[in-house]
């Protein structure tokens, strides 16, 4: 009896964490901060403060104040550290040890918050979202659904965004991770993204979406396209690494289409489609 109630509570916990924090992103209004000595961090979110700090003195990520609701919020700025800039962000979650993200099981409709961004140059940021789940038949886990804010102009003043989730998969998740990412590929030293009150809202069913009857990705291993042939027509097309990061999006009007991915480092990737009625599929491929 004691050895299966070793067995029974962790997962009772574990269930009991995932109702607790369906409806919310741990620390998401950015109201907890604790001491690291030479800086702040954000409660319950892992940052590039470690780095940016060692190399130029200077955190990359900080506390504002006040904050578009509440007393607080997140500051991410990309910092020149000598022979690079380090790009500014910021994951709910731990990224060193264990599986990054936190305990989430549901299925949220909107990604939302408020926003303010300063870019150097031509650069772009990001506020982005991905929900995991265990697929058992391919004995991995997979990107469930995903929901991103580009950011390619100035914001100078507090801007609500609410972005819908792109469901990829009629499964339930059971992590979420959210990103903050001042830079693009090609980060600018200065360039400071500003977040508050983010949260997940709403709730789609399960099983609200068919399945596209067939697309083909291919070759792969790709080296400079990747060809995309579909018995349907197709409307879009947008490409993802395996976190759920959104690397490149197009319209289409057609069963078949090249994209160009000469620019993609060599890993592993997601392609993902959707047609007119706004079924989906997603299909995997390798990047040399």
């Amino acid at each position: 009896m004691p050895s299966r109630m070793r067995t029974i509570l962790p997962l009772t916990c574990a269930l009991a964490l995932a109702i607790s924090t369906h409806a919310q992103i741990p620390n998401g209004g950015f109201e907890s901060w604790y001491s690291n000595v030479n800086y702040m961090e954000p409660t319950g979110w892992w940052t590039t403060n470690a780095v940016t700090y060692s190399l130029s003195g200077l955190a990359s990520c900080e506390q504002g104040s006040p904050g578009a609701v509440g007393a607080s919020y997140i500051q991410v700025t990309s910092r020149d550290v000598g022979s690079i800039v380090e790009i500014g962000r910021t994951t709910c979650g731990n990224e060193i040890t264990g599986y990054p993200g936190f305990v989430y099981a549901a299925r949220p409709a909107t990604f939302d918050g408020q926003v303010r961004y300063a870019p150097q140059g031509g650069d772009v940021g990001q506020v982005h979202a991905a929900l995991w789940g265990w697929n058992a038949q391919m004995t991995a886990r997979e990107v469930i659904a995903v929901a991103t804010y580009n950011i390619t102009l100035p914001i100078a003043s507090w801007q609500a965004f609410s972005v819908p989730f792109t469901y990829l998969s009629s499964a339930m998740p059971d992590t979420a991770r959210v990103f903050i990412v001042a830079s693009g590929n090609t980060p600018v030293d200065g360039s400071s993204i500003s977040v508050d009150d983010l949260s997940f809202a709403g709730a789609n069913g399960l099983g609200e979406q068919g399945p596209i009857s067939d697309v083909l990705v291919y070759p792969s291993p790709a080296v400079d396209q990747l060809n995309i042939t579909a018995d349907e027509q197709l409307v879009e097309v947008w490409l993802s690494d395996p976190s759920g990061r959104e690397l490149y999006r197009a319209k289409l009007n057609a069963a078949s289409a090249v994209v160009d991915i000469a620019h993609l480092a060599a890993g592993t990737y997601l392609a993902h489609f959707r047609t007119a009625d706004r079924r989906q599929v997603s299909r995997r491929f390798l990047k040399e």
